[in-house]
């Protein structure tokens, strides 16, 4: 016969399998309602942050280009520049087409400067030219490999200006005169 301490520990580890499955599944099935932004905090110059921001989406048609307000947008996506997810095998239909907004917006932490990038991804697939086209919910994929590649650009230009940094040292501390 169980004891109940072996039924609380058995309950309790069936209890923990069951909430994580409930989780993924809600992360999984969790869909992004049209219009809503992607967004992620970089700690860096709002510079920096656009001069990344402009090197992630250079392959982007742009639309508008508006330093000063924060506010970049492509113009529509289609054809073969549109984004293909790399775990799925997806044929979009010749009238899904889509556009990226991107807002800066300048922030301050504690002691340094932070830039709050958000993006938004307006699919319209337009069956036929007479017909009104159809808003489809993004699933955030493509937005979070945009917020990758600033978050990458400004990695690498850190490590290139710290690499930069210590060869002055070096020829200063080199330097004869």
């Amino acid at each position: 016969m169980l004891r109940v301490q072996d039924w609380i520990s058995k309950a309790l580890i069936a209890l923990i399998f069951l909430s994580g499955c409930t989780t993924a599944s809600d992360r999984l099935a969790h869909r992004l309602k049209p219009g809503e932004p992607v967004s992620r905090v970089f700690f860096a110059k709002y510079e920096d942050v656009e001069s990344a921001l402009k090197i992630a989406l250079l392959k982007y048609p742009q639309r508008v280009d508006n330093t000063e307000a924060g506010i970049f947008e492509t113009d529509y996506v289609k054809g073969d520049a549109r984004f293909k997810p790399p775990h799925q095998n997806v044929e979009y239909s010749s009238g899904y087409r889509y556009r990226l907004i991107v807002r800066l917006v300048k922030g301050k932490s504690v002691k340094r400067p932070a830039v709050k990038v958000s993006i938004t991804k307006h699919i319209e697939l337009v069956r036929d030219f007479f017909a009104e086209p159809e808003i489809i919910p993004s699933d955030g994929l493509e937005e979070a490999v945009i917020l990758y590649r600033i978050g990458r650009e400004l990695t690498i230009n850190r490590a290139l200006q710290k690499a930069g940094d210590k060869k002055k040292n070096v020829d200063f501390d080199s330097d004869p005169g």
